[in-house]
């Protein structure tokens, strides 16, 4: 039922433009709902489930049923006083097999198509960590992008109020021109800035819109910012829990069973079979001697019903060393599959310390940054009193002004970068919610 209202509540927002304020979780939420590899995911589940009940089918007993009707003209003759006579012959009958030994393939099967199931699930799990994290860096990229735009705007508000106490000074005669003209180039030059920041946010709606399945004409407020409690770093979780992984294993798993389905072709196998058959209406015309010497006409008609019962044994006696080379290549395969695991978990766990070390380094980038920006802060507000008291030049508050930009802008970055290099750390390791 709540996927139900989910899905509605997407479809109303996907006909046309609305504003739509969104926490991280509900942004995630509706990617899961809406992403088509999901979808694909869980039909992959669903066909999975179908194999495992066929597999399982195998070991009941299979029970078929036949009915034939002919008609057949002229009859046939088998010399020259006897004809047959099949116009409305009828055969009708059932059978039951039931395989008893067949070299453990019915087994193996439905060991294999469990793994199948496993495999499908883990499948899943890997789209899941992928969707989870496309959803999560694109909201708190669309949040930085804003985030920018609101720094670029209170940047402007300080050289507005730069431009109107400078212009005032310049009609006093306080001051040159010069002064003027360096802070309207200020100006023209944030509103340059502030353009290309409007730019990368409308990427970064469209992008998102994208992410979580809604009309790219919808207007997307998020009700998180980057000043949300920054969350330390856990101990390094490994990667036992990384889907890629265990996908790895399972193919390993699969590749052992291949071989014993592979050996099973070469077991003997043993199958009870049991039927009733009966058929009717076939008549055969001849002549009878009578008494008298003479031969008469005579048609007698044949009908049968009964039960059949039979026990079969196959035992593969020489195949020329098909079976031997057909199972050693099978174990070739196991044996490729645990060099690939081998090596994926190399690779993984290079990928997961990697991404764990981004994961802590941003947090003491972030540190970094919180420090510069607030020295940078404390700077132009004592600069900006030392101007206006005439105690310090325009260029220099400039500049303090531009510090406290860069350093904000760094700020911003560092705490964007630590929250992406926290999802990828999670999506590598398997523990992205």
């Amino acid at each position: 039922m709540k996927s139900l209202l989910l899905s509605l509540f997407i479809f109303s927002f996907a006909l046309k433009g609305f504003s739509l304020e969104l926490s991280l979780n509900e942004c995630k939420n509706m990617a899961l709902q809406t992403d088509e590899e999901i979808r694909i995911a869980h039909n992959h589940i669903a066909q999975s489930n179908l194999d495992k009940g066929v597999a399982k089918a195998a070991y009941f007993p299979k029970i078929d049923g036949m009915g034939t009707a002919m008609y057949l003209t002229p009859d046939p003759s088998m010399n020259d006083m006897m004809d047959i006579q099949m116009k409305g012959v009828y055969m009708a009958g059932f059978s039951l097999t039931q395989p008893i030994y067949v070299g453990g393939k019915i087994y193996n099967a439905n060991k294999l198509a469990k793994v199948g199931q496993d495999v499908a699930k883990e499948q899943l799990n890997a789209i899941k960590m992928d969707v989870l994290a496309n959803a999560e860096k694109s909201y708190w990229m669309y949040v930085a992008v804003l985030s920018k735009i609101e720094m670029i705007n209170s940047y402007m508000a300080q050289v507005d109020s730069i431009y109107e106490f400078t212009k005032t000074a310049y009609e006093i005669g306080m001051t040159s021109g010069i002064s003027l003209s360096r802070v309207e180039t200020k100006q023209s030059e944030l509103k340059y800035r502030l353009k290309q920041a409007e730019s990368g946010a409308e990427l970064c709606r469209l992008a998102l819109c994208r992410v979580i399945g809604v009309a790219d004409t919808v207007e997307i407020i998020p009700t998180e910012n980057l000043n949300e409690k920054i969350i330390d770093p856990d101990s390094f979780a490994g990667i036992d829990e990384s889907p890629e992984l265990h996908l790895a294993q399972k193919n390993v798993e699969a590749k052992r069973y291949d071989v014993k389905m592979v050996l099973g072709d070469y077991l003997p196998t043993i199958g009870l079979q049991l039927g009733w058959n009966a058929f009717g209406n076939l008549k055969m015309k001849s002549f009878v001697e009578g008494p008298d010497g003479n031969f008469y006409p005579y048609t007698s008609t044949m009908n049968y019903n009964g039960f059949m019962g039979a026990v079969s044994l196959s035992v593969p006696i020489f195949h020329w060393g098909e079976g031997y080379r057909k199972v050693k290549k099978a174990k070739i395969e196991v044996e490729n599959a645990e060099l690939s695991l081998e090596k994926n978990r190399k690779l993984l766990g290079l990928q997961a310390h990697q991404a764990y070390s981004n994961y802590t380094d941003g947090l003491e980038l972030i540190k970094s940054a919180t420090t510069a920006f607030e020295e940078a802060r404390k700077n132009l507000d004592l600069m900006q009193t030392q101007y206006e008291l005439g105690l310090m030049t325009l260029t220099d508050l400039l500049e303090a002004q531009s510090q406290w930009h860069t350093s904000l802008s760094n700020l911003i970055e560092a705490k964007t970068q630590y929250r992406i290099n926290r999802v990828e750390y999670l999506r590598v390791v398997g523990l992205l919610e």
